[in-house]
C-alpha cells in the first residue's frame, strides 16, 4: 500500500452555478444589490434558507467572479476530512465561500479552526460568503464566539419559490437548453409543478428529453400526454 497517499478533496463546483444561470426574482433583489450579479464582489455575506432555493449557487457563482483567487468550501462533503487539511491555504484566498456551515454544528473539532479563519480573513480583508439552512442565531451547538461572527456578517434569507419564481425557472432552463417553451406552456406547467425549484428543472429536463425523442413541439396537450406533471407532483 501507497504511503502519505491523500484522497482529493471533494471541492469541484458545478459549471451551471454562474450568475448567467440565476434566476433573479423579487425576493433576491437585496442580496442581488449586495454581492453585485456578474461582478467581483468585495464584501461578505451569510444566505440561509431550506435546501434547493440558491444557496450553494450564489457562492459557486461569486468564486466564479474571482477566478482561481477563490475558495469553495462545501463542508458537508469535507466532513471525513481533517479541518487542518480543508483548511490549509485558505486564508490565501482573495473570496473564501463556505457552503453547509451547519453541517458542522455538532463537529466540535470544526469551530476553532474556522473561528481562526474568520477573524483572519477580516483582519486581512478577505471577503467571506457562508451559507447555512437556518439563520446565524439558530445555530446554538457552534462555539458561542464564531456564531457571534457570523452574525455580524450582513445575512439575507432566500424564501421559497413563488409560482411566477417556478415560472421564470422553466423559462431560463428551456433558453439556456436552446428549448422551445411559449409562456402560456410555461405557466400552465408551474401552475401545476411543486415549488420545488430541483424538481422543476427535472421536470423541463424530462420534458426536453420526450419532445426530441418523439419530435414533438412542446404543447398543452403534449405535457399533459406526457403524464410528466402528474410524476412529478407524485413523487
Amino acid at each position: 500500500m501507497t504511503q502519505g497517499l491523500q484522497i482529493p478533496l471533494p471541492m469541484r463546483r458545478e459549471d451551471l452555478a454562474t450568475w448567467d444561470n440565476w434566476l433573479s426574482r423579487s425576493a433576491t433583489h437585496a442580496l442581488e444589490s449586495w454581492l453585485p450579479i456578474g461582478s467581483k464582489t468585495e464584501r461578505s455575506a451569510y444566505l440561509w434558507g431550506t435546501n434547493g432555493l440558491g444557496k450553494s449557487h450564489v457562492l459557486q457563482a461569486c468564486c466564479d467572479t474571482w477566478g482561481y483567487n477563490a475558495r469553495y468550501l462545501p463542508l458537508r462533503d469535507l466532513l471525513q476530512f481533517p479541518p487542518e487539511q480543508v483548511l490549509s491555504g485558505v486564508e490565501e484566498a482573495g473570496l473564501i465561500a463556505i457552503d453547509d456551515i451547519d453541517a458542522v454544528e455538532s463537529e466540535s473539532r470544526w469551530h476553532e479552526p474556522l473561528f481562526d479563519l474568520f477573524n483572519q480573513s477580516q483582519e486581512e480583508g478577505r471577503c467571506l460568503a457562508v451559507a447555512a439552512g437556518c439563520a446565524p442565531q439558530r445555530l446554538s451547538q457552534l462555539l458561542p464566539d464564531l456564531r457571534s461572527r457570523l452574525g455580524s456578517l450582513p445575512v439575507f434569507h432566500l424564501p421559497s419559490f413563488s409560482e411566477d419564481d417556478i415560472a421564470g425557472l422553466l423559462s431560463l432552463k428551456a433558453r439556456s437548453s436552446g428549448l422551445q417553451l411559449s409562456d402560456e406552456v410555461g405557466r400552465y406547467c408551474a401552475l401545476r409543478l411543486p415549488r420545488d425549484p430541483r424538481a422543476a428543472l427535472d421536470f423541463i429536463e424530462q420534458l426536453d428529453q420526450l419532445s426530441l425523442a418523439q419530435s414533438r413541439a412542446i404543447t398543452i396537450p403534449f405535457v399533459r400526454a406526457t403524464g410528466l406533471l402528474l410524476k412529478t407532483v407524485a413523487q
